[in-house]
Parts: structure tokens; C-alpha cells; sequence
């Protein structure tokens, strides 16, 4: 993340002039020689206060007014190698490490023997892809300091990386007659001889892990990750049931032993192995959980349908019951495998132990409206409206499952409030007005309600939601019948087979005395699964019955009361076999 730019002049001031009638000293580093400067009494109180307040400001988290002092030391002494170590501090925190390697260059022409200057350096061309300099850099070092076993280690590690494998193990096989024999350096010499093909020095290296501490679970674990980077499933399955008979509770040779069975098709011994190290209470719960992750999710995170899955989280969290991760993704996997009310019970017991997680509450509250338990979504929305006052779904969410329970001035309020919050998503913006059209014809002030279905429209023309709610809403109003004809018959352009378009479109031919035409869109409606919805048999026995059929009318009619209507208008179309606007 690039949190400042500084000027191009300000780079080129302090790197090659400087405007300076003070007296100067030369130092040398072999072919290059550089004039460092020397201060008067007044620039180098100047110099300590910029230097101070660059440190001050890097340490409240104000990097760029840091730069900034910085830049203003350099001005001032343009050979100051400690303004140029932190400003190349401050270069590479910012992703500009070709800038922070020139400052770098340049503080060690001035002070050639700095330690840390040069460590820098040296990783900074690493990083690069300067190896031969980082090289230099670190033989340099390790000139310096022959004892420090760190640098040593460096030099060892900058061969490595750069391909020169020989150097590389003899610097290791150095720092080992110095220090003994080391777990880390045994690792990484085993990694080069792999690398190089000579898997029987990489084997004798681990053999010597194993030959010195025969008693350590861990060393022939090694051994069977050896093995099985080799494709020799038999030799790592011996090795990792040593690493047992060492310690019968090691979770991490359970693991390995569930991966070589799964590897070899063997279901049974892979969910027999991972139970016994997901069960394992020593072992923490970040290790189990990362073993078990890639069996939940494939490449894309789309989550696996395994039948073992389950029974492997239930253990999970039977030994961990207090980690919400767990509750999460089981919660998760009964989502993609369509068992929501299991979901909800998950995300539920997550967010009783950890509830600042705002994708969980959001999880949580769309599998309640899906279940369309409105009252649970209305309440946990206030909670999460109190935890997350910023996000302005929450509201949203909240206000449309108040609208369901009929609580219209709740609903608004919210809205009013939430809209607020929406930044510059259009998109969100404009469902929010759209509900605010619902909730003020709920509040039977239709005026208000087109206005708000208006600006929707301005935001997302193309609103199926909004197109069909406006257009029926027109037609009980009889207003604008024409461009209500125009909006549901962009709904069914793009939905044709859905039952609520049609029966709107049917509606607003009906209002326009298009009865036939009316006849032929319900049908469709009915086809299409309206026979479920009282309202849309309702509408079906009023246009039968301005098609001139009254018995097949009164049938609908009684259809949909029999279905729940409760309608006092329906009741009187029965009695009177006539249709009663």
C-alpha cells in the first residue's frame, strides 16, 4: 500500500547538489569519493528537529509527514546516511524498493561498515532478483563477523536462494561444526540435496536427526515426509507409525496417515486417522483446522459435499466448543449442502461466542429472511444495526422484515436512518428507496411511494422488483395505466415464466378492459405455479368472470377463500356471483 509520493526535485536535490557554504570533509569508499558535509551550529539544530519530528511522526503511524522531515534533513545535509536508512525504511514499507536500494547504495558509500545498512541492502536486492550482489553483501558480512553464526547463516541462506547449492552446504556444513547438529540447518541442507537430485545425502541428513535423538517423534515424521515426497507410500506409512510408537497421540502422523490413505482411495483408514487427530486435545485448534480446510473448500472456495465432513467438525468442535471458526464453516457446509436450518444453528452458536464478525450477522440474518422468519431477522437486525452503526445492509434487512410485520413506521425510521450509510453503492441506494416506495403504500400514501419507486428506477432502471411493485400499485390506483402496461411487460420480458409478473401483467390488462388478452397471461400464471397463491386464483376468477364465464368464476372464487383468503370483497363475490371491484 502506497501511502506517499514524494517529489521527484526532492530525490534529485538531496541526491546529486546541495546548495551549502558550510566547510566540507571527504570520505572514502575505494573508487568513489563523497564530500560529507559539515554542519554550522544553526543547521544542525535544524537538522535534529526535522530528524526528531521524522521519528515522532513514523511512530504515531504518520509516515508520510515522516518522509517529509526526512526529506527536509537531506536538504540540509544531503550526506546524512542515517536520513537515507529511514527514508529507504520508509520506501520499502511503501512497495518502492527500487528508490530505497538507491538510498541504501549511497548510505553505505558513506558508511561502508554499517551493519545494518548492508543487511539491508543485501535483502533488497535479493528481493530484486540481484543475487550476485546480495552475495557480495553477505560475504562481506560474514568478513566482518566471522563469529556471528546469524550471518552465517545468511550467507547460507543468499547461496540457496541463488541456485549456488555447493557454497550453500558448505557454509551449512561450517555453522554445523560450530554449533552442532541443528534441526533448521539439517532441514535445509535435506531441501538442497532433494533439489539437486541426491535423495541419499538428503535421507543420511534426516538419519542423523533420527541416529542423535532417537527418542523424538518429530525427526521421523521427517523421515516419512521424505519418503512420501518421493512417491514410496510404504516407506512413509513405517515412518509415520514410528512417529506413533514414539507418542500414540501425535495428531500430525494421524493426519499424514489419513492423507496416504486417502491418496491410495482407502476411505475408511483416511476417516478412521483424521478422527483420532481432530480428537486429540493437545493438539491446538489452528493445526486442525488447517488440515481440515482443504477437504471443505476446492481450489475456487467453493465448499465440498464429503458425507465425513460433518462427523469431522462435530469432533472439532466437541474439543474446541469456545472457537467460532468451527461453528462458521460447519455452518457453511450445511448452507451449500441446502440444510439451512442446521446453517442458522451454527451461525447462531458462533456468534454467541464471538459476535463482532459482521459477514457472519449478514450469513446469519439472509437464512432467517429465507426462511422467512421475520421476526428473528427484525430482532437480530437491531443487534446488529447496535454492533455495526455503519453498515447500512443491516438496516436495510430490518426494514423490509418490519415491512412483513406490518411495523411500517419501524420500517421507515430504519430506512431514513440506513440511507445514510450507503456511501457511493447505487446499487444499494436504489433497494433501499424501493423499499421506501413499499413501506409508504403500506402507509397508503402511494404519492410518496411513486416518488421514492422513481428515484429507484433513476439508480437501476432495470429493477424487476421495483417494475412489478410500481406497475400494480399504478393499477389499484387506476393512474398511468399506460407506462404500468410498459413496466410489467419488461418484467416478463425478463422473467417469462414467473408467476407474479404475470399475474401483474394480466392485472393491468384486466384494469384496461382487455379481457381476453387478460384470460391468456393469468392462465400462463396459473400454468406456472399461481394455483399456489389465494391472490393470483382470486384474480383469475375476476377475469373468467369479465370473459362471460361466471360458473368457472365462482369456482376460483371459492378456490381461493378455501386457500385462506380472508377478503370480505372475495366473501361478497361468492354470495352475489358477481365481480365487485
Amino acid at each position: 500500500m502506497k501511502l506517499y509520493k514524494l517529489g521527484f526535485i526532492l530525490i534529485i536535490g538531496f541526491t546529486f547538489s546541495c546548495k551549502t557554504t558550510t566547510k566540507v570533509q571527504v570520505a572514502q569508499d575505494n573508487a568513489q569519493t563523497i564530500r560529507k558535509v559539515q554542519l554550522s551550529d544553526v543547521e544542525k539544530r535544524k537538522f535534529d528537529y526535522f530528524f526528531y519530528e521524522a521519528g515522532r511522526e513514523k511512530m504515531k503511524g504518520n509516515i508520510e509527514k515522516s518522509a517529509m522531515y526526512l526529506g527536509e534533513c537531506l536538504k540540509i545535509d544531503p550526506t546524512s546516511s542515517a536520513s537515507m536508512y529511514e527514508l529507504a525504511n520508509i520506501f520499502v514499507s511503501g512497495n518502492e524498493v527500487v528508490k530505497a536500494q538507491g538510498l541504501l547504495e549511497r548510505a553505505i558509500q558513506l558508511e561502508p561498515s554499517n551493519i545494518w545498512y548492508n543487511l539491508m541492502l543485501a535483502q533488497l536486492y535479493q528481493q530484486n532478483k540481484l543475487g550476485v550482489q546480495a552475495i557480495s553483501i553477505y560475504e562481506k558480512i560474514v568478513n566482518q563477523y566471522p563469529d556471528n553464526d546469524e550471518y552465517l547463516y545468511g550467507l547460507a541462506q543468499v547461496y540457496q536462494k541463488n541456485g549456488e547449492f555447493d557454497k550453500a552446504v558448505s557454509v551449512y556444513d561450517k555453522l554445523e561444526k560450530k554449533i552442532g547438529l541443528n534441526e533448521v540447518v539439517v532441514l535445509e541442507k535435506e531441501k538442497i540435496f532433494l533439489e539437486v537430485g541426491q535423495n541419499k545425502n538428503a535421507l543420511k541428513e534426516l538419519q542423523k536427526l533420527t541416529a542423535k535423538y532417537p527418542e523424538e517423534p518429530r525427526y521421523y515424521g521427517y523421515i516419512a515426509d521424505y519418503y512420501m515426497y518421493l512417491k514410496d507410500p510404504v516407506n512413509a506409512k513405517t515412518y509415520y507409525n514410528k512417529v506413533l510408537e514414539k507418542d500414540e497421540n501425535n495428531a500430525m502422523a494421524f493426519f499424514s496417515l489419513g492423507n496416504l490413505a486417502l491418496s491410495q482411495k482407502d476411505t475408511a483408514s483416511f476417516v478412521k486417522n483424521y478422527q483420532l487427530g481432530l480428537e486429540n486435545k493437545a493438539t491446538p485448534f489452528e493445526v486442525k483446522f488447517q488440515r481440515l480446510l482443504p477437504l471443505l473448500m476446492d481450489g475456487q472456495g467453493i465448499v465440498k459435499d464429503q458425507t465425513y465432513l460433518e462427523d469431522f467438525f462435530k469432533i472439532l468442535i466437541d474439543t474446541h466448543p469456545f472457537e467460532a471458526n468451527a461453528h462458521i464453516y460447519l455452518g457453511n457446509y450445511y448452507k451449500a449442502t441446502k440444510r439451512n436450518n442446521l446453517a442458522i444453528k451454527s451461525y447462531q452458536n458462533a456468534l454467541n461466542i464471538e459476535d463482532s464478525n459482521e459477514l457472519i450477522w449478514q450469513e446469519y440474518l439472509l437464512l432467517l429472511i429465507d426462511k422467512q422468519d421475520f421476526k428473528g431477522v427484525y430482532d437480530n437486525s437491531i443487534i446488529a444495526i447496535d454492533k455495526f452503526k455503519k453498515n447500512a445492509f443491516f438496516y436495510l434487512l430490518g426494514a423490509s422484515a418490519a415491512l412483513q410485520l406490518e411495523q411500517n413506521r419501524d420500517a421507515l425510521n430504519l430506512l431514513e436512518t440506513g440511507i445514510n450509510h450507503v456511501g457511493e453503492n447505487m446499487a444499494l441506494k436504489a433497494q433501499f428507496l424501493a423499499t421506501q416506495g413499499d413501506v409508504y403504500y403500506a402507509l397508503e400514501n402511494p404519492d410518496a411511494a411513486f416518488k421514492a419507486y422513481d428515484e429507484s428506477l433513476l439508480l437501476d432502471e432495470l429493477n424487476i422488483v421495483v417494475l412489478n411493485n410500481y406497475s400494480y400499485y399504478l393499477t389499484l390506483e387506476n393512474k398511468d395505466l399506460d407506462r404500468a402496461e410498459r413496466m410489467s411487460s419488461k418484467c416478463i420480458e425478463m422473467e417469462p415464466g414467473n408467476a407474479t409478473y404475470l399475474d401483474t401483467y394480466a392485472w393491468v390488462l384486466f384494469k384496461r378492459e382487455r379481457y381476453f388478452e387478460a384470460k391468456y397471461i393469468m392462465e400462463r400464471a396459473i400454468d406456472n405455479g399461481g394455483k399456489d397463491s389465494d391472490v393470483v386464483v382470486e384474480h383469475y376468477g375476476d377475469i373468467l368472470f369479465k370473459n362471460g364465464d361466471v360458473e368457472k368464476a365462482v369456482e376460483q372464487w371459492k378456490l381461493s377463500e378455501s386457500m385462506g383468503n380472508e377478503s370480505e370483497t372475495l366473501k361478497q363475490k361468492i354470495q352475489t356471483k358477481s365481480y365487485i371491484e
